[in-house]
């Protein structure tokens, strides 16, 4: 049940409650023009019938509520558990080699002791725990799987599911009623190995998982297994698998699994990762506001500044290097890189100060930020060329916690140049938001307003 639907249950509990309230007015209304004290209730009766009757609708509205917290775990046969774990250490197997490669890669090859020590060393230490897989090795494991003809995907979500097809049709038959049942792998840059198989029945969704990963000593071992029955799940129009485990009682006890099933094409994910992630919407309005290259001006470039500088250098901004801002030529030449705009109009949108040479800039903390709700992740969900040489990425941003594949939506305009993409524009969809982030610009704080 989503919060919509709880919300819905609570407004008919509380029209049961008002319409109960009416009929105990209305009864003690007719009795005051009788005669007999046998027949008439004092206020205290009265109050009480209806404290007793307050206490059954909503005793029974939080008992089952509180019944839907808690996590329906079916209990395995022991054929169940040894075929589950069977497929995941059979894959995991025919990765073992390249994670191998990876941890050499990462930690030396002298972490890895001579074959005569094999015996006598300790497996904590022949190959460490602790690993972060490369993308390159990460999607090798993936290929892998595809070839032995697994559908497999990606933790990071930088990689379409692979032999989606099949996944892809259980699901639908799942949506009809119709019994159904399916498998896929997830694997991610943890080394985190993740087993899924799901059985549709009557519109229920049972799932079990099994969660391994390798040892020191490159072996499979379990971390989790279970089977739960899902208490909500839906197969979007998107192509997102999305169930949630029990109801969620918050964000930070969310019960929401998100796989994306259907691929996303390809230029949708180069312009994701290189345009829309790195900027996103924490404390910056470039994807928050309605802008085109004649309002520029509502842009915050002295907060963008940060995410601009990330992408062009790959590393962050060392506030202890600019402690009275940012120098004139080093701002714009990070700005220019990714704006069609000229060095006058940005030093008049963006404050710059002749007189000291620099635009005035603030690291990010707590005191000179707004609250902001946070969804999860954006991801371009359609590329349109148009006739005039711009692109429009049509942008849905998922939201985990809330449950939806799309919290809002909003179209970037851009136009390819010799260094890559430059910004032209950005149209938010207001109408159809569940949820923006709010915004206000760093100045406003220390201008104290």
């Amino acid at each position: 049940m989503n919060k919509t639907e709880k919300k819905k249950r609570s407004i008919v509990c509380l029209l049961a409650l008002v319409l109960l309230v009416l009929a105990l007015l209305l009864t003690g209304c007719s009795g005051l023009g009788q005669e007999g004290a046998g027949d008439k209730r004092d206020d205290r009766d009265i109050s009480d019938d209806q404290r007793m009757q307050e206490e059954e609708i909503y005793g029974d509205y939080e008992e089952e509520e509180e019944e839907d917290y808690k996590l329906k775990t079916i209990e395995m046969t022991g054929k169940e558990e040894e075929e589950a774990l069977r497929k995941v250490f059979s894959y995991m197997g025919k990765c073992s080699e390249l994670y191998k490669t990876a941890v050499e890669a990462e930690h030396g090859a002298e972490t890895k002791p001579d074959e005569a020590d094999l015996d006598e060393a300790d497996p904590d230490e022949i190959i460490p725990d602790e690993i972060n897989l490369d993308e390159e090795i990460l999607h090798r494991m993936i290929a892998v799987g595809e070839a032995a003809g697994l559908s497999v995907a990606c933790g990071n979500r930088d990689y379409n599911l692979t032999n989606y097809g099949k996944v892809d049709e259980a699901l639908k038959q799942g949506c009809t009623g119709a019994d159904a049942e399916t498998e896929f792998y997830q694997v991610n840059s943890v080394g985190i190995f993740r087993y899924y198989r799901l059985h549709f029945k009557e519109k229920e969704l049972y799932v079990t998982t099994v969660s391994a990963m390798f040892d020191g000593a490159a072996e499979p071992v379990v971390q989790q297994m279970e089977k739960i029955q899902a208490y909500r799940w839906e197969y979007t129009r998107k192509g997102w698998l999305i169930w949630e485990k029990a109801l969620s009682r918050n964000q930070e006890m969310d019960m929401h699994i998100f796989c994306r099933i259907l691929p996303l094409d390809e230029k949708c994910r180069e312009i994701t990762d290189r345009y829309i992630v790195p900027v996103s919407y924490l404390s910056n309005n470039l994807f928050l506001e309605d802008w085109d290259v004649s309002s520029m001006d509502r842009i915050e470039f002295n907060d963008l500044f940060d995410y601009l500088y990330l992408m062009e250098t790959g590393g962050r901004i060392k506030k202890e290097d600019y402690p009275d801002g940012i120098p004139g030529g080093e701002f714009e030449a990070v700005v220019l890189r990714y704006f069609d705009i000229t060095q006058e109009q940005l030093r008049s949108f963006a404050g710059y100060d002749a007189a000291s040479g620099k635009y005035p800039w603030r690291p990010l903390g707590a005191r000179n930020r707004v609250q902001q709700v946070q969804p999860s992740f954006p991801e371009v969900v359609k590329c349109v060329e148009n006739g005039d040489g711009t692109i429009s990425a049509y942008v849905e941003v998922v939201f985990i916690e809330e449950g939806t594949d799309c919290a809002f939506g909003h179209v970037v305009t851009l136009r390819e140049s010799s260094d890559g993409l430059v910004y032209l524009g950005n149209k938010v969809d207001r109408e159809n938001a569940l949820l923006i982030p709010a915004y206000r610009p760093r100045r406003e704080y220390e201008a104290g307003q």
